[in-house]
C-alpha cells in the first residue's frame, strides 16, 4: 500500500514539474499579443482590409448562414467557393448588388501596387508561413467561434487576441513536452519579428 502512495505521489510530482505554469503561458500570450499589435499597426490599411475586414463584411453580406465557419472557411483556403463563386456559378448569381461592390472591392485591392508586394513577401517564406498555418489549425481547434471571428473581424481587439493564444499556447503546452514548446514559441516569436522587419521596410514610405 505505502509502495503505491510512493508511486502515485512521484507520478503526480513528475507530472506538475513537467506542466507549462499558467504564468509562463500568459507572459508568452501577451509577447504574442505585442508583436501580433505591431504586425498589423505596419500593415497599409488596404491590406489589412484586403486580407481581414472586407472578408468579415463579404461574410455578413453574403453568406451570413456561413457565419460559425468563416475562420474555418479562410482557414482552408474555401472561402472564395462558398462565399463569393464564381461569374457563372449559382452562389454568385445569389448576390445582393451590395455583395457584389464589396467582391468588387476585394478584387480591386488585390490588384493594387501595395497588395501584391505583401503577397509576394508572404509567398517568399513558403516554411513560415507553413508554420502560421499549424497556427491557425490550433486557433481552430481551440479558441471560440467570437475569438476565431475577431481574428479577422476586429483586428484592433487585442483581448479576444490574447484570450485566443493562451488557449493555443495551453494546448501546446498539454499536447508536447517542455522542449516542443519552447521551441514553438521561439520560431513563432522569430516569424512575426521577421515580418515586422520586412514589412517595416517595405512600407517605410506609407
Amino acid at each position: 500500500m505505502l509502495l503505491k502512495f510512493i508511486l502515485l505521489f512521484t507520478i503526480v510530482i513528475i507530472t506538475i514539474q513537467g506542466r507549462i505554469h499558467t504564468t509562463r503561458i500568459e507572459k508568452d500570450a501577451g509577447l504574442w499579443t505585442r508583436l501580433y499589435k505591431e504586425y498589423t499597426d505596419l500593415l497599409p490599411y488596404s491590406i489589412v482590409r484586403g486580407q481581414m475586414t472586407i472578408k468579415c463584411d463579404i461574410m455578413l453580406e453574403c453568406c451570413r448562414g456561413e457565419r460559425d465557419r468563416f475562420f474555418d472557411l479562410i482557414h482552408e483556403y474555401k472561402f472564395e467557393e462558398t462565399c463569393i463563386g464564381h461569374p457563372t456559378s449559382t452562389v454568385y448569381g445569389s448576390h445582393s448588388k451590395k455583395c457584389l461592390h464589396l467582391i468588387e472591392e476585394l478584387h480591386d485591392i488585390e490588384k493594387s501596387s501595395e497588395y501584391i508586394k505583401f503577397s509576394k513577401i508572404i509567398a517568399d517564406n513558403p516554411k513560415r508561413e507553413e508554420r502560421f498555418q499549424k497556427w491557425r489549425s490550433q486557433m481552430a481547434k481551440v479558441c471560440s467561434t467570437y475569438e476565431r471571428e475577431a481574428y479577422y473581424c476586429e483586428t484592433k481587439n487585442t483581448i479576444q487576441f490574447n484570450l485566443c493564444q493562451r488557449k493555443v499556447l495551453r494546448s501546446i503546452a498539454d499536447e508536447n513536452d517542455e522542449e516542443f514548446y519552447n521551441n514553438y514559441v521561439r520560431e513563432m516569436e522569430s516569424d512575426y519579428r521577421a515580418y515586422i522587419q520586412q514589412f517595416s521596410e517595405a512600407f517605410h514610405h506609407l
